[in-house]
């Protein structure tokens, strides 16, 4: 009961965020935390507790557990692509100073109409993600509380709407913060004291089949390959990370927490993984899924159990959270907004909290139809990387184009993406967000390279 009421008071902590933070929310900037306000820190802590979801934890150490080591080693392709966002193209925000949306920069690069396509696309890809954390909440609820799977993504559902529909981007920062507290003390902790339930790393290390240890078990090089590039790609600016690269207070400051949490997320997806790998040394449990929150119940006292407990709901309640406000602020501010630019502030206060809530119920039924974690991700990657990503890097890079480019590039890289997934069945075991990145970038390059020459000559200009 200690260790239930510990979660409990941390899930009313979460509540309270919400209510206090709704009661300094007036209007649509305040609900987007609009403004230059965030230091290095702040940002780094929010990216990172932001990207640390049901998937990047306890669905590596489910894979772990099941696969062994590779998962973990793919996702660093998420590692590499934040560090390389930190040092290229962060800086190109400074040339949208007044975007405080994906959108927004795609608008005022490409037009309008990107701009209402790409919030469409990025409400899909929003409420994907936010469907694959509730489907781990449920799971992690089931473990460590003994509700239902389906009791459990209702609890978390709850708790989350009810901080982010009332406070906004300012109070998912707040409990960010709080959040990114206890999961980079908790993991770390919890495998240390696996390790030592296990007798030690050697004799972990000897419990375990080797072929869990081959980064290639149950799986080719090109497989490998393709997951790696499809995490690095698959949620690079995102519009939860792209609000949060929006809002630092100087490019520098911003570009520094965002490598700060490319670097941290190396050892974190190591550690997890390493978590899934001694629950597999202990024997704890013959289901995959529940790998980490089994190891919580079944290993920790009293207390510290309470914990860790709150730790792991925390996790996936920190990436639900940036998602969800993600994809109220993209559908309202980049889709709804530049077809009704005369609505009134209140009016676009309702349509942000509205659509809050609606998307994070939507994506409850998401996740009962999808039942697994990794498909749910994978499915969301799908409207956001060949679709926004090679125009949206191109933007921040200073690259010059128009609307007719960016659709082309969009219909050429989302269509592939299908086609590769569905009609062709994942050829060679390759995701088709990959296939459709490149068919994108092929499209948008080719139509770039055409309007300088038609331009250029003509115009002595750059492309505009």
């Amino acid at each position: 009961m200690i260790d239930i009421g510990i979660v409990a008071a941390y899930l009313v902590l979460l509540v309270a965020i919400g209510l206090r933070g709704g009661s300094q929310v007036k209007n649509a900037a305040d609900f987007t935390a609009a403004g230059k306000q965030y230091g290095t820190f702040v940002i780094f802590a929010t990216l990172s507790a932001s990207f640390v979801g049901g998937g990047y934890s306890s669905g590596n150490a489910a894979a772990a557990y099941e696969h062994g080591i590779g998962t973990a080693l793919t996702l660093f392709g998420f590692s590499v692509g934040m560090l390389l966002i930190g040092k290229f193209l962060v800086p190109g925000v400074a040339r949208f100073p007044e975007a405080r949306t994906v959108g927004g920069i795609v608008g005022a690069a490409y037009g309008q109409s990107a701009r209402r396509l790409t919030g469409f696309f990025s409400f899909l890809c929003c409420a994907g993600v936010v469907g694959a954390q509730m489907e781990s909440i449920g799971l992690v609820f089931h473990s460590l509380l003994g509700v239902s799977a389906r009791v459990g993504t209702l609890i978390g559902c709850g708790v989350v709407l009810l901080y982010t529909t009332f406070g906004g981007l300012q109070s998912v920062i707040f409990a960010d913060m709080l959040q990114f507290l206890l999961l980079a003390v908790g993991m770390p902790v919890l495998l240390v004291l696996a390790v030592i339930a296990g007798g030690g790393v050697g004799a972990v290390y000897d419990a375990l089949p080797k072929q869990l240890l081959d980064p290639l078990n149950d799986s080719s090089w090109p497989a490998f390959v393709s997951l790696f590039f499809s995490m690095m790609c698959g949620e690079a600016l995102a519009p939860p990370y792209m609000q949060r690269l929006l809002i630092g207070k100087t490019p520098k400051q911003t570009a520094r927490g965002t490598m700060w949490s490319g670097l941290f997320s190396m050892p974190f997806f190591l550690v997890t993984a390493g978590v899934g790998l001694a629950a597999r040394a202990l024997n704890l449990t013959e289901n995959a899924a529940s790998a980490m929150p089994d190891l919580i119940v079944t290993l920790l006292p009293v207390g510290l159990r309470g914990l860790l407990m709150a730790a792991m709901v925390s996790i996936i309640l920190s990436a639900a959270d940036g998602f969800l406000n993600g994809a109220a602020v993209s559908l309202v501010c980049d889709t709804v907004l530049p077809a009704r630019p005369h609505m009134s502030d209140r009016a676009q206060l309702r349509w942000l909290r509205g659509v809050n809530l609606a998307t994070g119920l939507a994506a409850v039924a998401v996740s009962f139809a999808i039942p697994h974690v990794f498909s749910i991700l994978l499915l969301a990657y799908s409207f956001w990387s060949p679709v926004v990503l090679v125009p949206l890097a191109a933007a921040l890079l200073g690259v010059r184009a128009n609307g007719r480019i960016f659709r082309r590039a969009a219909v050429a890289g989302f269509s592939l993406c299908l086609i590769w997934n569905v009609w062709w069945g994942n050829p060679f075991g390759i995701d088709g967000c990959l296939p459709g990145i490149v068919a994108n970038f092929g499209v948008f390059t080719v139509g770039v390279r055409r309007l300088q020459r038609y331009r250029s000559p003509q115009l002595g200009m750059r492309v505009r």
